[in-house]
């Protein structure tokens, strides 16, 4: 159980890091259009867009089922005997 819960927890965090990296992009493509800094309050409303960007395409019908076949694939592929 406790295995399971630690793999949980490592995975929560690979995604948290994976979506940092998701809203560090938007805001290097926003700060690169234009001159002046990025302000404290932009930073908050571009990082929250950019998420709820990347949640909405994930959820979407034709990217679960993307991601449901790759994961089978994956599931078949470690069933395999060696």
């Amino acid at each position: 159980m406790q295995e399971s819960l630690d793999e949980l927890t490592s995975l929560r965090t690979e995604l948290q890091n994976l979506m940092v990296k998701f809203g560090m992009r938007a805001l290097k493509t926003y700060q690169a259009a234009r001159p002046d800094a990025l302000r404290p309050n932009e930073i908050g409303s571009l990082v929250k867009y950019e998420l709820t960007s990347a949640i909405a395409d994930l959820s979407d019908p034709k990217s679960l089922d993307a991601i449901i076949k790759q994961t089978k694939l994956e599931w078949e592929k470690q069933q395999e005997p060696k």
